[in-house]
């Protein structure tokens, strides 16, 4: 480095430079430093740089702003004033003058998607205060605990253990109530031929039972008969328990009949 005392009589074009990074002096035609390697690079007022130059405090040539230490005297750059090139404000006057594209380049617009009235916020299902009825534009949408309507079909979760029984079908069942064990082995209900034993109990007993079974599978019938057999819809099981209920019905009426025409008479 050298003595700050000294006269400074350097100056562009001289046969030595100093190092900018390192402030090692070098030789005027050298490239890079011997010291750190960093590039030699002797700066004017001419010189264009987009970061701007700034001047050295004490001998008052042009550096770069990232510049550690004078590239002409060697100093620290600590009081240096930041100044501009000749050559960028020209530069910088020649890039602001505007020319015209002869050659356009046309963008289509943007294709707008057609608006979806549930998504609207002021469509039908947002409802209004004002508005006339549910039916009506802008009316206030129906209540939400209102039953759930849906056009999807339900699943088939007939012949399972664990399956759920569709509401529509939890209904007496006057076929399990009348004609309880032949009614339960052709309807996936097998343990209802064990009433056929109640023959050998005692009257009393044997009335019990069978009154007792029958009110429960009159109840409970249609859900067992849900899970023990696998059906093709819920209207092919209210189908085919329809037509049990009339076969039920007639048998129950023909033997009473026999019974009170028949069997009174001869006792």
């Amino acid at each position: 480095m050298p003595d700050q005392s000294d006269e400074i009589d350097q100056t562009i074009g001289d046969d030595h430079m100093f190092c900018s990074h390192c402030g090692t002096e070098n030789a005027g035609d050298g490239y890079s430093c011997t010291r750190c390697g960093e590039r030699l690079i002797a700066v004017d007022t001419d010189t264009a740089s987009p970061a701007g130059l700034v001047s050295c405090a004490r001998c008052g040539g042009a550096n770069n702003t990232r510049a550690v230490y004078c590239w002409v005297c060697g100093t620290e750059m600590n009081d240096a004033v930041r100044i501009s090139p000749a050559a960028q404000a020209k530069a910088a006057r020649t890039a602001s003058t505007y020319q015209a594209d002869l050659n356009p380049i046309s963008v289509p617009a943007p294709v707008r998607e057609p608006k979806d009235e549930r998504t609207d916020l002021r469509g039908p299902a947002s409802g209004s205060l004002s508005g006339a009825g549910p039916g009506s534009r802008g009316g206030p949408a129906p209540a939400a605990d209102g039953p759930a309507t849906s056009d999807e079909p339900v699943a088939n979760t007939s012949g399972m253990k664990g399956a759920e029984v569709p509401r529509e079908i939890k209904r007496w069942n006057w076929a399990a109530f009348l004609v309880t064990p032949i009614w339960g082995i052709f309807s996936g209900v097998p343990f209802t031929a064990l009433l056929f034993g109640a023959a050998f109990l005692p009257v009393p007993i044997r009335l019990i039972v069978v009154i007792c079974a029958s009110v429960f599978l009159g109840f409970r019938g249609n859900e067992l008969a849900w899970r023990g057999k696998k059906w093709r819809s819920v209207e092919h099981f209210k189908s085919v328990q329809r037509q049990w209920a009339t076969w039920a019905v007639s048998l129950s009426l023909a033997a009473i009949l026999v019974f009170f025409f028949f069997v009174i008479p001869q006792s």
